[in-house]
Parts: structure tokens; sequence; C-alpha cells
């Protein structure tokens, strides 16, 4: 009978203290996470002469961070590897392959530029309907250059035929920092405690000119543009 009893005690306390601890991860005011974010990217010219020439498809990934500072209130950082890119076409005078003399000409080129961000935002979410809670995000990005590469198709001046080259280095025509605006609309789905599956639509938006460069024919424009995109965001938070 001591044994059954003692055993009973045992169990109580071990389902008191999981209570416990349940409740108090629920409350806790911080949570982290991992999201993974395909979608497309693209540019928009500001520049005379240059124009986009389309989108591509871009995958990023990062880390998540809500600090909650009032009720249903959150500072939302993290970490963010995010990829950019677009079509951009242009005239230029160029050296392409062996040419030794340089001809006139369109260039189409297709950017994959990778960044390290920064994400500085806030998080509103609803009160929570069953196991679902709605949010809307909005911020900052700071992104940091690190890497860039272009596939390009040269076509020459009375030639339907295009000189091309893959996966060309041009770090030195892309500037190192990249700021934006972040907007984000999703839902989350309540697991137990504090962890969730979440979803959403981000639009990362740019504020400042990707390029650093200028093309070779007088007066030697300089290249502007933004880069966009618009991501389907899922991961979980804990």
């Amino acid at each position: 009978m001591k044994k059954i009893l003692f055993l009973l005690v045992v169990i109580s306390m071990v389902m008191i203290n999981n209570d416990l601890f349940s409740q108090k991860k629920q409350r806790s005011n911080i949570q982290l996470g991992v999201k993974l974010s395909p979608g497309i990217s693209w540019l928009k010219v500001n520049s005379q002469n240059f124009s986009s020439n389309g989108n591509n498809l871009r995958f990023s990934w990062g880390l998540v961070s809500d600090f909650q500072f009032a009720d249903k209130y959150y500072f939302s950082t993290g970490f963010n590897v995010i990829s950019m890119g677009g079509k951009m076409k242009y005239n230029d005078f160029l050296k392409f392959g062996n040419d030794t003399i340089g001809r006139l000409g369109e260039i189409r080129k297709e950017y994959s530029i990778k960044y390290v961000e920064l994400p500085l935002s806030l998080k509103m979410k609803t009160r929570q309907f069953g196991d679902i809670t709605y949010f809307g995000q909005v911020g900052l990005g700071l992104g940091m250059r690190i890497s860039a590469y272009s596939d390009d198709d040269f076509y020459i001046n009375g030639s339907n035929t295009a000189l091309s080259t893959t996966d060309n280095k041009i770090e030195d025509e892309v500037n190192f920092f990249r700021l934006s605006m972040i907007l984000s609309a999703g839902v989350e789905y309540n697991l137990g405690g504090s962890t969730s599956l979440f979803g959403a639509i981000t639009f990362n938006n740019g504020f400042s000119n990707v390029f650093d460069f200028k093309n070779n024919i007088p007066p030697y424009q300089a290249a502007d543009a933004i880069n966009n995109s618009l991501e389907l965001t899922i991961g979980m938070i804990f």
C-alpha cells in the first residue's frame, strides 16, 4: 500500500512539474525559429538606356528571433541569407570572348546576387483563434553582399546570334550594402506550448541602387536599379 501511495505521489509531482513547465513555455517572451523562402526576384531599373528584362526564381533561408515587448506586439529580428537577382539589358561596347577589337551591341544579363541580411521589424499578432494566430510585419533589412554572378548574352549589332558566358564574377559591379523595406502577412498554427508552424507572403522592396558600374558608350551612363522580391515563407518557431 505504501509503495502504491508513493508511486501516486511521484506521478502527481511529475504531472504538476510538466504542467508548470508547459505554462512557462507558453508565457515565454522570446521565440526562436527557422524559415525557408522560395520566391521570385526582379530589377526595377531607373537609368536611361538600361531596362528590365524579366525575373528569376530564387531561394532564401534564415533564423527568426521574436521578442515580445507588449501584448500581441513583438520586435522581430534574426539572420537571413537572401538570393536576389533579375534580368537587365543595355547597349554597350565590349570585347567579348577572344575578341581583341570590341563590338557594339546589346548585352543581356541574368544576375544572381547573395546577401546576408539583418532584418529589424515590428510584428503584430491577433489573439489566438483555436490553434491559429494571424500576424503582420513591417520593418527594414540591411544586407551585405557575399557573392555576385551573372550569365551574359551579347548580341552584336546586326546579328541574331548571342555570344554567351556563364557564372561571371561581378562583385566589383555590385554595391556591398543593400537597404530594403520588408512587408509580410501570415499565419501561425500552434503545435502545443510555444511551438508553432508559420507561413507568410513576404515582399522585400529595395531602397538602394544595386549597381556600381557604367557602360562603355559615351557619355558612359551609370546603371541604376533596385532589387525586389516576393517570397512564400514557411518555417517553425519554438
